[in-house]
């Protein structure tokens, strides 16, 4: 599993290739990166990662367009509604430095980011929910990966869309 993590943080590192014009997937492979170190428990890259979100939606918010949101145009000023919350979420999750801190403001940029999910054409993550931890979060389909529980109930919660 270990090996996993590694491979799984390594592709979602700062800098690394990714999609143009499409904040929202670039966004999402940091956001998984956090979602599995804190699956195991560990705060490796969470800060680094969380500081890539947060330039990926300064940079959405200083040039938003409707594809790089990967939404309908119509849909692009709920988007841009999200973002200043967004960002301030990003930035909390940034500065976090335990555990503990880094799990409560992953819930909370999870939910503005759940509402953003909703308007996202095209393959994307699916959304689960812990009733026991009171939070969502995305991740690929499979086998639920619950980061607010960690190693202690990892598979806690369950999808919650279609």
């Amino acid at each position: 599993m270990n090996l996993l993590l590694s491979l799984l943080l390594l592709l979602a590192a700062p800098g690394a290739p990714e999609a143009p014009d499409d904040a929202f997937r670039s966004i999402n492979r940091q956001y998984q990166a956090i979602r599995l170190a804190l699956l195991e428990d560990s705060t490796k890259g969470v800060r680094e990662h969380a500081k890539a979100i947060a330039e990926s939606l300064r940079e959405l918010k200083a040039s938003p367009t409707a594809a790089r949101a990967a939404v309908a145009e119509g849909s692009l000023d709920r988007v841009e509604a999200l973002l200043p919350q967004l960002i301030e979420r990003a930035d909390t999750l940034a500065a976090a430095e335990a555990i503990g801190p880094q799990r409560e403001a992953l819930k909370k940029l999870s939910q503005p980011l759940v509402r953003w999910h909703e308007l996202v054409q095209g393959p994307k993550p699916r959304v689960a929910y812990c009733s026991m931890e009171r939070g969502a979060w995305l991740q690929p389909d499979g086998a639920l990966g619950n980061p607010y529980g960690g190693t202690r109930m990892p598979r806690c919660g369950s999808f919650v869309d279609n």
